[in-house]
């Protein structure tokens, strides 16, 4: 057991039993090509889902060439930026930046004009590597508009990394920068997130260490490379145990599952709308190969959860982290149903967690809500130029203060409980909007419900839910009042309600909150 002096107290000390990878992700590579060289590193799928095979050996050789190159053109450290859909090149110049000590930075393709703007003031790359949005549109003429942005094609890439080179690389350690990964923006100007090729390599490894899988796995998601969930849990991931991931450009539902049979993929993930997807297409077969699937971004039905493993025969993992700290938290295969659906695992091998007083800075008891705070090698170095924030939430004893509400139970379950700043107060009350939520979600004719602070001149805020019905499906905010009634207490049900066709997301799929606040605001 790993808990740290009363057993009452919501502080979990790492678990160190399971060793990680110590290497940089360079020399990660070229371990892996050493011992993998002729297995497949990455899956490329083209017309008619025709493949192209990438392997370690071929990775490396095509990588190292980058490196050279990017190391004859800037000093170690330099920023690269990376503004495309998911591609082969995007692929060679992260594992570029690796090798030649500079540190990649990739920009959300959904980005504004004004957003761009923002990000390239704040890491001031060397170089922008510009491609296409998921709608096949040529970023680079939004990219050289910019002023004083040093725009190349992606697809330069391909010359380059096929051209060889004396160029010396450096010497890159393990706690050397990597990646700058930005936040997602929804109470604010993002934030880049200092992550090194320790961290980096920690939030892709975790999930296939604790699953045990090895290098026969087969990747198959569609996940950005702009979102942790990409550049480190798929591409950190199947290099941490010398597998192949399958590099596919965007989502698309029937793609998924013809590669699926096609691959014989064993691990998948997505979150829930997705899945929903899957589950319900005709051409779904009815037997698979694969063996795990992470669902995230989302409260994940309980009848989802059984579908998954009596059609697809496959285990199903939830897990928490976020830009400054992937994978933090996660489930076990063999965990029941109601953990996967109503919690998000114990804290990840190496990290230690702890549920504290926001205000006071006390560690709680199991039980209580408070924020979710994070130590170890996992969490980022620090928020790039921007001290400040670093310094409102890396504390001196080096714990990572997430912003995140959660409880912990006895057994070192965590329940996530919402943001500390949408605690609803109402009368003195607290409220997480998250409770609420999922109780909207178990109606039949909600698709999507977020909860929000409405002010009240009496009681401080009440609050409000912002609706998206499913497809031919209706019900009014008093039918809802009546389904939450049985459900959580009287004063934490909405009075406010607002039906919406979409609600507005960011490109990772999380709900634009400062968004909805000002729905209320307008009536």
């Amino acid at each position: 057991m790993s808990e740290t002096g009363s057993e009452d107290l919501a502080h979990w000390q790492p678990e160190t039993g399971l060793a990680y990878p110590r290497e940089s992700i360079g020399e990660l590579l070229r371990l892996q090509a050493r011992r993998f060289g002729d297995r497949p590193a990455v899956l490329i799928p083209h017309d008619r889902d025709d493949i192209e095979t990438i392997t370690y050996r071929e990775l490396l050789e095509r990588a190292e060439n980058v490196a050279r190159w990017l190391a004859g053109r800037c000093e170690a450290g330099s920023r690269i930026a990376i503004w495309s859909r998911n591609a082969m090149e995007s692929v060679l110049i992260q594992y570029g930046c690796a090798l030649s000590g500079n540190i990649v930075v990739m920009f959300n393709t959904a980005w504004t004009d004004s957003e761009v703007e923002h990000s390239l003031v704040l890491v001031s790359p060397a170089m922008v590597f510009a491609g296409c949005d998921n709608g096949g549109n040529d970023l680079g003429e939004r990219a050289r508009a910019q002023p004083g942005c040093p725009v190349l094609d992606l697809s330069d890439i391909d010359d380059i990394a096929g051209k060889a080179s004396d160029h010396p690389l450096p010497d890159v350690p393990q706690d050397a920068p990597y990646l700058i990964q930005f936040t997602s923006g929804t109470t604010g100007k993002a934030k880049g997130a200092l992550l090194s090729h320790r961290a980096a390599l920690l939030g892709g490894w975790i999930r296939p260490a604790m699953d045990g899988s090895n290098e026969t796995a087969v990747w198959l998601n569609s996940v950005p490379f702009h979102h942790v969930g990409g550049s480190c849990a798929i591409v950190m991931g199947a290099l941490s145990i010398g597998s192949a991931f399958t590099l596919l450009e965007r989502y698309d539902r029937d793609q998924l599952i013809r590669l699926m049979t096609k691959l014989k993929a064993t691990r998948m993930g997505g979150v829930p709308t997705m899945w929903h997807d899957i589950l319900a297409s005709p051409e779904l077969p009815d037997e698979t190969s694969l063996k795990f699937i992470t669902l995230g971004g989302a409260s994940v039905p309980p009848a989802m959860v059984k579908s998954v493993r009596e059609r697809l025969g496959a285990s199903c993992g939830i897990g928490y982290g976020q830009s400054e700290a992937p994978v933090a938290t996660a489930t076990a295969p063999g965990d029941p149903p109601e953990l996967i659906c109503e919690t998000v695992g114990r804290p990840s091998p190496h990290v230690e967690l702890r549920i504290v007083d926001a205000s006071r800075g006390e560690t709680l008891c199991r039980g209580e809500t408070g924020e979710i705070c994070l130590r170890g090698p996992i969490i980022m170095d620090r928020y790039w130029n921007n001290p400040e924030a670093t310094a409102a939430t890396i504390d001196a004893d080096g714990f990572l203060h997430t912003g995140d509400l959660g409880a912990m139970d006895e057994a070192g379950y965590v329940r996530i409980k919402g943001r500390l700043r949408e605690v609803i107060i109402r009368g003195g009350e607290n409220i997480y909007p998250s409770e609420i939520e999922d109780a909207l979600l178990a109606h039949p004719a909600v698709a999507v419900a977020a909860v929000v602070g409405v002010d009240h001149e009496r009681l401080g805020q009440e609050p409000g839910a912002v609706i998206q019905l499913r497809p031919d499906a209706s019900v009014s905010g008093a039918e809802l009042e009546e389904h939450l009634s049985t459900r959580v207490a009287r004063f934490k049900i909405p009075r406010h309600w607002q039906f919406v066709d979409t609600v507005p997301l960011t490109a990772s799929g999380k709900i634009r909150k400062i968004e909805l606040e000002a729905l209320f605001r307008q009536t």
